[in-house]
């Protein structure tokens, strides 16, 4: 058998994704994410499926990758731990909708506005492969925050 905590080492960044739509909103803290593509500007993420932001991604198409910097103002707070139907994760933090309707949050590093190109499931979660239409920065001098995990067997 395969000794998984040498995987949890690989260190990821942390980022926020956002979805929004009609009034219904939905954010996820993510770590599985990188970029695919140079031309045209892609990124790669995973996510786990049969959640509402899988379910919202696949409805509009579209979602926010805000990049966590290390002056962030406690951004991930609201979306750290277990996934809470029905809170509303956004309540007290600065939030600005771009005009492509993504919810972008200001105390981020940046924002990347992302449209989705395809995905599939080869294990446990979904790998999605979307295109950056959009980016922005909130603080450039800010540095990114990054995460390495216990083990590969959970977050």
């Amino acid at each position: 058998m395969l000794d998984p905590i040498p995987v949890g080492r690989i260190p990821s960044g942390l980022f926020i994704v956002t979805l929004a739509k009609e009034g219904r909103k939905e954010g996820f803290l993510g770590s599985w994410i990188q970029q695919a593509s140079f031309s045209p500007l892609m990124i790669s993420l995973a996510l786990q499926p049969g959640g509402a932001s899988w379910a919202l991604m696949q409805e509009t198409g579209r979602f926010c990758v805000n990049i966590v910097g290390h002056n962030n103002n406690g951004v991930m707070k609201p979306f750290w731990g277990a996934y809470k139907p029905g809170a509303d994760h956004f309540e007290g933090l600065a939030t600005e909708v771009s005009a492509r309707g993504n919810i972008l949050l200001p105390d981020c590093l940046a924002a990347l506005e992302c449209e989705l190109r395809s995905h599939t499931q080869p294990g446990d979660h979904v790998i999605v492969v979307a295109e950056v239409v959009e980016t922005r920065f909130f603080k450039p001098e800010d540095k990114p925050m990054s995460h390495v995990r216990k083990s590969g067997e959970g977050y």
